[in-house]
């Protein structure tokens, strides 16, 4: 069974979801060395385990307006936090490896259900995805 809703994308000025599949373009580009912060917001009834390539990340609130402090258990690095349903997760991670990655829910049937996309650390190169770059 795939989600009852899943998709990873942009939000909107109007704080709704923007859809986005894998083959479109990238729309999470950091700098080397950058650090930031990310909003997770999960507009759907599903929880989803959600994993970045490549970074280790504090989770700095969740909540409906992602003010929340994190669960104790929550502390400390992490590669993988669990957006929940009608929730904003927000991390903060450092960007130190440049290349191509990926961010995805964990939970494979959602992977293969588009809920994975690409995104750089450095200028992006004219040609796409490289062998030997990215995980």
């Amino acid at each position: 069974f795939g989600p009852t809703a899943a998709f990873l994308g942009t939000v909107s000025p109007s704080e709704t979801g923007e859809s986005l599949s894998w083959s479109d373009p990238i729309t999470e580009n950091p700098g080397v060395g950058d650090t930031e912060e990310w909003e997770i917001h999960n507009f759907t009834a599903d929880a989803h385990p959600i994993h970045v390539h490549q970074v280790m990340f504090r989770v700095l609130g969740r909540g409906t307006d992602g003010t929340q402090s994190p669960e104790d258990w929550e502390s400390g690095w992490k590669d993988t936090v669990i957006a929940y349903p009608e929730e904003i997760t927000r991390i903060k991670a450092k960007f130190d490896i440049p290349g191509f990655f990926v961010w995805h829910c964990h939970i494979v049937e959602h992977e293969d259900n588009e809920m994975m996309r690409p995104f750089h650390v450095g200028p992006i190169p004219a040609v796409g995805f490289s062998d030997n770059e990215g995980t």
